[in-house]
């Protein structure tokens, strides 16, 4: 009998000890975790960053993130079908940084807010303009994108040179992408405008400009620049000296999570990872 027991407590003794070296072995690989990302480098972990995540995230090792998955450069899919763009390789980062994996969830963008509200995902880091209507609903990081708001045009339509601001639109048909609210609005509010169209994407406006269905397209630069240089010689643009942030939507009440998340972003570009990323994806730096 005394001999079961001894027998009984030397393997419970070796089961614990496997168990606490396993878990040592998982710490110690944790604690020295980068992930390298396609010409930007390798990003570290940073513990203390680890710990101010709150603890559905650390349960679950995952942060779940909403994105429109059709807006290229930002957040759109491959010839592969693989998710690729500006924003995923800054979720990438982020997500070392943090040491915790993300789940992008492609949703459509009206509905993406409301889906941030009811819980589908942790975030949106997706190109959202940071607008005073948005902020009712959500609570936004500090920007950590800038974009630019460009008109473009068909070089093959003649007097397009004449365009170069959004009053030259007037007596125009306009298109600009549904979701891009601060784009929209502000197209909306040209005086004597012909016709604001709204299109579920880039590409489907471009297409209808092309065409001449369209006098113009406007939109963000860095999407104007990405189907340019797809199609050289078709159209031209116009940058306007209109900056539109982008910042990352939590939910209001998760504020944890919000400041976990902006010290990783103040970290990345303080460490010069979001300018690596910037000139991969733009040719030069951004944050300049």
């Amino acid at each position: 009998m005394k001999k079961g027991k001894l027998i009984f407590t030397t393997l419970m003794f070796f089961l614990v000890s496997v168990i606490l070296v396993g878990c040592s072995s998982k710490s110690s690989n944790k604690e020295n975790s980068t992930v390298s990302i396609a010409k930007v480098g390798k990003v570290k972990e940073d513990k203390s960053l680890y710990k101010l995540l709150p603890s559905r995230i650390k349960k679950s090792g995952e942060i779940k993130n909403g994105i429109d998955d059709a807006y290229p450069p930002m957040d759109f899919k491959n010839s592969n079908g693989k998710l690729t763009g500006f924003d995923i390789d800054v979720d990438k980062a982020l997500a070392a940084k943090l040491g915790v994996k993300i789940n992008n969830i492609p949703t459509d963008w009206d509905g993406i807010i409301p889906s941030l509200q009811s819980k589908k995902f942790d975030m949106v880091l997706s190109a959202m303009g940071i607008t005073a209507e948005r902020a009712k609903a959500v609570s936004f990081s500090k920007p950590y994108f800038n974009g630019g708001m460009t008109i473009i045009v068909n070089k093959k339509v003649t007097n397009v040179k004449k365009i170069k601001s959004l009053s030259d639109l007037k007596g125009k048909t306009v298109g600009v992408q549904a979701g891009a609210q601060a784009i929209v609005d502000r197209v909306d509010a040209i005086k004597g405008v012909k016709q604001v169209k709204k299109y579920d994407s880039a590409t489907l406006a471009l297409q209808d400009l092309a065409n001449k269905r369209i006098a113009a397209y406007v939109d963000d630069f860095e999407v104007a620049n990405y189907y340019m240089q797809k199609v050289p010689g078709t159209y031209s643009k116009v940058v306007l000296n209109i900056k539109e942030p982008y910042g990352i939507a939590f939910r209001k009440n998760d504020k944890q999570l919000q400041k976990a998340v902006q010290k990783a972003m103040d970290s990345l570009k303080k460490d010069g990872t979001l300018t690596k990323i910037s000139k991969k994806w733009f040719d030069y730096d951004v944050y300049k």
